[in-house]
C-alpha cells in the first residue's frame, strides 16, 4: 500500500459539495457545516456534514488508519408551497440518495453506499416553515496518515524483502 491511496478529507469534502451543487442547480444554498442557527435559509438548500468517522481493525501494514466516514445531507424544503414542498423534499431525497450511491465523487474512497433516506428534525423549532429530510451515506473505507513505507529512509534502511503468509516477497 502506498500514499496514493490516502484519503484527501478536504478535497474529498470540496468534491462532494461541487459534485451536489452541479447535478442540483435548483438548490439554492450547497454547502457544508453551516450554522443551523441562522432562520434566513434560502430554500431548498442542501445542507452536508461529515457526521462520524468508524475506525477498521484491519491493520494496513502501513501505520495508517482506515475508517469509514459517514456523511448526511439535510434537504431543507419551505412548507409554504404546501403538499408540493411535502411531495418535492421527497422526490429531491431520493434524487440526491440516487446520485450519491455509489459515487466516489473523484476522491480515493470507496463507493458511496446509502444507509438511509427519511424525515429529519434538526431544528423542532423551525419544523411549521421547512419540511426536511436527510440523506445518509457512507464510504467503507478511507485511509488517513503518513504511510511508514514511504518514511523508510528517514527510519533507516528499508528492507529488500518481506514475508507475507509464507511467501517472500522482493521490494520493488
Amino acid at each position: 500500500m502506498n500514499d496514493s491511496l490516502k484519503t484527501d478529507l478536504r478535497d474529498l469534502h470540496q468534491r462532494i459539495r461541487d459534485a451536489v451543487a452541479s447535478r442540483f442547480p435548483a438548490f439554492k444554498v450547497v454547502e457544508f457545516y453551516r450554522d443551523e442557527e441562522s432562520e434566513d435559509l434560502p430554500t431548498p438548500a442542501c445542507l452536508l456534514e461529515l457526521e462520524e468517522m468508524e475506525y477498521h481493525e484491519e491493520d494496513l501494514g502501513t501505520d495508517q488508519i482506515m475508517v469509514s466516514l459517514r456523511f448526511s445531507a439535510r434537504l431543507v424544503f419551505s412548507r409554504e408551497g404546501g403538499p408540493d414542498g411535502l411531495l418535492n423534499v421527497r422526490l429531491a431525497a431520493s434524487d440526491v440518495a440516487a446520485f450519491i450511491n455509489k459515487n466516489r465523487f473523484g476522491g480515493r474512497v470507496f463507493p458511496a453506499r446509502v444507509l438511509s433516506c427519511g424525515t429529519d428534525f434538526f431544528r423542532p423549532d423551525l419544523t411549521d416553515r421547512y419540511a426536511i429530510w436527510r440523506v445518509e451515506w457512507h464510504h467503507e473505507q478511507a485511509i488517513f496518515g503518513v504511510n511508514s513505507w514511504d518514511q523508510a529512509d528517514a527510519a533507516g534502511p528499508s528492507p529488500k524483502s518481506i514475508i507475507v503468509n509464507g511467501e517472500q516477497i522482493n521490494a520493488s
